[in-house]
């Protein structure tokens, strides 16, 4: 009697928190699509579109106007804050509430954020390489607030963004076990959307009240490399460590991964301080000690890298699932999964583009302990500054992007199936020989160029390609997930 009177009032409690989690479940926002078709828009037109042009007409030798510069900028800012940014923005305004614990307090602020951060980017990438065209007139004068105003909307945009995930953060349990390892390089990531934010801001303000059409060089790519590490690479690490063991089967974060983070983030900090103060006319931008403490750093941030892919255990598969410790088997007519996986391949092989792109992060990582060591020794870089940038984020960055979005967003929209999956593959062809084309001709030593008049021929036809391809893979990418999105408004 006392038995079943215990195994009630167990049902009871068991009962009352499956009721309470499903309440608070039910209160999480629904996932705005408009990110991602935003980001997808901007990559077509002024992201990857404006690479497929210039790109071109580098890798050719054809003519180029006075606006390469604005328009290269105008490309920078549009992949990083428009193509990548508003994915990061939506997905984590998505995931992070749930993996929290806690829905986002102020969801009627979705449609403002992502119109704001989408209008600014796309407002900034036309309005700055059409001041090289308008010499002066009213035309010129509406430009110049056009920057300013693209300016303002992108920080309103971020400023909403910091709003909702730090709300939500605050409400979350410190050691809830979803979140704990990963705190740190989310906080990491808010803290960079700030700084980076504020100096992209003063930049834009000041170009367009000074009525020049090209940012300050020096500060701008110091803010491009500050989003990159600050905000791009520890989400990539984040949302890998939370996601990946689920949708590629890896084994439980059960490494240190704050350590990691923390090794990684010193090493950053170190590269970019000596920068930072040069910049600011603090320390001598040749001297010694600049070199040394960046080499330093570069080298430790390099090397942090690449233990965290070691730890990750993408790439060799040393360790064992963390489904091997579930209790039970599967039932003997159930449908068996891909080997290895745990998806019947509805959602394409999207495991290939990850695991590209954690390729390209083990060599970009390489380069940078490569890179460091030199700079220590000699005082010189080993590889081309822009190569060791696209490998990170034409390899790593956009790969990641573009296989963890048909993995994710279908589930996002409530659809069980991507609309093409054999499209999946065409997107890992054409991302895969998009990075290989933009990144490798810069690696080339330039000797072997000299001897090879056939081989330096050929990697700048691969390099003026390099920008077609990506733009190809993305349209790959938006048609799949548009027709997905379709599927579910056929369902309902």
């Amino acid at each position: 009697m006392r038995h079943r009177s215990m195994h009630k009032i167990y049902e009871n409690k068991t009962y009352a928190v499956n009721r309470a989690s499903s309440d608070r479940i039910a209160s999480h926002a629904e996932f705005h699509v408009s990110f991602v078709y935003a980001a997808l828009a901007i990559a077509l037109t002024v992201g990857f579109g404006y690479a497929a042009v210039l790109a071109f007409l580098i890798g050719f030798d054809l003519p180029l106007g006075d606006w390469l510069v604005s328009a290269l900028q105008a490309h920078g800012h549009a992949q990083l804050r428009g193509w990548a940014g508003l994915f990061i923005v939506g997905v984590s305004l998505h995931f992070i509430p749930r993996m929290a614990g806690a829905p986002l307090r102020f969801p009627r602020l979705l449609p403002w954020t992502c119109g704001l951060l989408a209008g600014g980017v796309g407002l900034r990438a036309t309005a700055q390489p059409l001041l090289d065209v308008y010499a002066g007139g009213p035309v010129r004068l509406a430009l110049r607030w056009g920057m300013g105003g693209a300016a303002l909307m992108e920080a309103a945009g971020v400023g909403l963004y910091l709003l909702l995930i730090v709300t939500t953060m605050r409400r979350s349990e410190v050691d809830r076990p979803a979140m704990r390892p990963v705190r740190p390089l989310l906080v990491t990531a808010l803290i960079g959307w700030g700084l980076s934010t504020l100096l992209a801001t003063c930049l834009s303000l000041g170009a367009a009240l000074d009525d020049r059409s090209v940012l300050d060089l020096a500060w701008n790519r110091f803010g491009a490399e500050l989003y990159l590490g600050l905000v791009l690479l520890p989400v990539g690490m984040a949302f890998s460590v939370r996601t990946f063991p689920l949708y590629l089967r890896l084994s439980a974060p059960r490494w240190p991964v704050r350590p990691v983070a923390g090794l990684y983030l010193f090493g950053f900090a170190l590269e970019r301080l000596p920068e930072l103060l040069s910049l600011a006319g603090l320390l001598s931008s040749d001297g010694g000690t600049r070199t040394l403490l960046s080499g330093a750093g570069r080298g430790i941030k390099g090397a942090a890298l690449i233990w965290f892919v070691w730890e990750l255990d993408i790439l060799l598969r040393r360790k064992a699932p963390w489904t091997v410790e579930r209790v039970g088997e599967p039932e003997p007519d159930r449908k068996k999964t891909r080997e290895g996986l745990p998806d019947y391949g509805e959602f394409g092989r999207f495991e290939r583009l990850l695991y590209a792109a954690y390729v390209w992060l083990f060599v970009a990582a390489g380069l940078d302990v490569g890179g460091g060591v030199t700079m220590m020794l000699k005082g010189a870089l080993p590889a081309h500054a822009d190569a060791v940038r696209h490998a990170y984020l034409a390899g790593f960055i956009s790969l990641l992007i573009l296989g963890m979005a048909p993995r994710m967003i279908p589930g996002f929209v409530h659809v069980r199936r991507l609309a093409h999956p054999g499209l999946v593959n065409a997107t890992f062809y054409l991302a895969g020989f998009a990075a290989f084309f933009r990144v490798t001709p810069l690696l080339l030593p330039g000797d072997l160029i000299g001897r090879f008049p056939l081989l330096a021929r050929g990697s700048t036809y691969a390099f003026g390609l390099s920008g077609m391809l990506g733009w190809a893979a993305t349209a790959a990418l938006a048609w799949n997930l548009i027709a997905t999105v379709g599927q579910r408004k056929e369902e309902t």
